[in-house]
């Protein structure tokens, strides 16, 4: 008899590598052009479809690869909070 699968989906954000970290501390300070931060943004994603792929999830995100956190558009739209 085979064992039940296990229900996964990701919800939200997935890790994001140290590399796009890193590329997105350079943009900004300036030492990486937009074009290049977005090309490591796309590459992120690219990673990240791949890792959903390859365990078999039905359903892909783009891990949210663009956003700096779940929290950060809140501060960046709201006056009065600062950047943490």
């Amino acid at each position: 008899m085979s064992e039940p699968a296990i229900h996964a989906d990701v919800v939200g954000s997935l890790l994001r590598p140290d590399w796009l970290l890193a590329a997105r501390q350079k943009h900004e300070a300036g030492d990486l052009s937009s074009a290049d931060f977005k090309a490591a943004e796309d590459r992120a994603v690219d990673e990240a479809i791949a890792l959903q792929e390859g365990v078999g999830l039905p359903v892909l995100s783009d891990g949210e690869m663009r956003r700096l956190s779940f929290q950060a558009q809140l501060p960046a739209a709201v006056e009065g909070f600062g950047a943490f």
